[in-house]
């Protein structure tokens, strides 16, 4: 999920700096870039989902996993 998040992003931002070579565009341009931003932002955000529900569900063992492990 969270590569689909990211994948997302980069595609969103670069759709929108293609628009940026275009006047009439750059309002849109604006909004892929904002977009962009929110997954950005959602990436983080359903980590810390994840590491809520694993802590409330007495799963300790996969916290101090995904500690230990590098991030992708």
């Amino acid at each position: 999920m969270r590569t689909a998040v990211d994948f997302a992003a980069a595609l969103l931002f670069l759709i929108g700096s293609i628009l940026f070579f275009w006047k009439s565009l750059e309002t849109v341009a604006i909004w892929f870039f904002v977009a962009g931003s929110f997954f950005f932002a959602a990436k983080p955000t359903l980590k810390l989902y994840r590491e809520i529900r694993l802590a409330r569900a007495g799963d300790y063992e996969d916290l101090a996993a995904r500690e230990r492990a590098p991030e992708d």
